[in-house]
């Protein structure tokens, strides 16, 4: 019996060595299929290489790993296993996993024992991205997933305490960025409400659409709790990628004082509410209503952190996602 696995291989980088390992490491006899020039020629848009070439790299991998492989000629998106009975299982990426789906819906349709589908996980680039060899031929990213350029990431705000913070937490987990600010003019900038938090944080954050690697928008709100009717403040974060992928995150809340909360339902939003009731202006670029309540034991900037924390934590580990 055989495990089949199949790809372009264009670059043998680290994602396709954990795809062909997960292959070898099934213990049965391995059928690469290798997509051939004439395939390429009409699916893949970056320029080819031919198949001679990828052929010689892919061997020499797989010798490396066994010797109880052999490659085939792939001349469509599932060669002959909707049709083999041989095969046993199949390895896919998460991209091709819905093809294997199909795959096994075929061979059942036709009297065949379903494949054990094995999906290997995306190995994610430094930029948090999915290494592929459409990045790599583009110069984004090397074979092992090392950024070749500086990461650009926009923040919609003029707030520089929403600035430095995305500057504190990207430093954690990028090694080089740039980051762009601006006001965000003709966006929602007042007070809002509720799941309105949301929807003002993913209009920030998709504002430079994918002119960025990130763009990043964050808003705070007030939920209101039925229970006891008190309103509680979260900072809401949203980050939209170039590949058009939103990922979302909030802080804890903190009950916000009834007094400010009647104020700002006047029409004002937190920070002009506290000055007016305690002649304090521009608390949100400091420490923030939760700073002045918690005696800074916590600040606003330790929210919005936790925002972004939340936020990027789906794409640290997106095989869970």
């Amino acid at each position: 019996m055989s495990t089949v696995v199949g790809g372009t291989f264009a670059i043998l980088h680290r994602g396709h060595r954990k795809l062909l390992e997960a292959a070898v490491g099934t213990g049965e006899h391995v059928v690469v299929g290798l997509t051939t020039d004439e395939f390429l020629e009409k699916y893949k848009l970056y320029d080819k290489i031919r198949y001679e070439k990828r052929l010689s790299a892919l061997k020499q991998f797989m010798s490396s790993l066994t010797d109880d492989y052999e490659v085939k000629p792939l001349d469509s998106t599932v060669g002959n296993s909707t049709t083999s009975g041989e095969y046993t299982s199949i390895v896919v990426s998460p991209e091709t996993y819905p093809r294997a789906l199909k795959i096994n819906e075929e061979r059942a349709g036709k009297g065949l024992k379903e494949l054990c589908i094995i999906r290997v996980p995306y190995v994610i680039a430094e930029d948090l991205f999915p290494v592929n060899s459409t990045r790599i031929i583009e110069g984004q990213i090397d074979p092992e997933g090392k950024r070749l350029a500086e990461i650009r990431i926009a923040i919609c705000t003029d707030n520089r305490l929403k600035v430095s913070a995305v500057e504190e937490y990207v430093s954690g987990i990028f090694k080089s960025t740039s980051i762009q600010s601006d006001s965000c003019d003709g966006l929602p900038g007042d007070q809002p409400f509720g799941f309105e938090t949301f929807e003002w944080a993913s209009k920030r954050a998709i504002r430079h659409g994918g002119d960025h690697d990130y763009s990043i928008g964050i808003e705070s709100g007030l939920f209101r709790d039925p229970s006891s009717g008190s309103y509680l403040d979260f900072h809401v974060c949203s980050v939209y990628d170039r590949f058009g992928r939103v990922t979302v995150g909030a802080s804890s809340g903190f009950q916000v004082p009834d007094a400010i909360v009647e104020t700002i339902k006047t029409g004002m939003n937190m920070s002009d509410a506290f000055r007016k009731i305690y002649g304090e202006s521009n608390i949100g670029g400091k420490e923030g209503i939760v700073g002045r309540i918690a005696k800074n034991t916590l600040t606003r900037k330790d929210l919005i952190m936790e925002s972004l924390r939340n936020a990027f934590m789906p794409r640290l580990n997106p095989e869970y996602y």
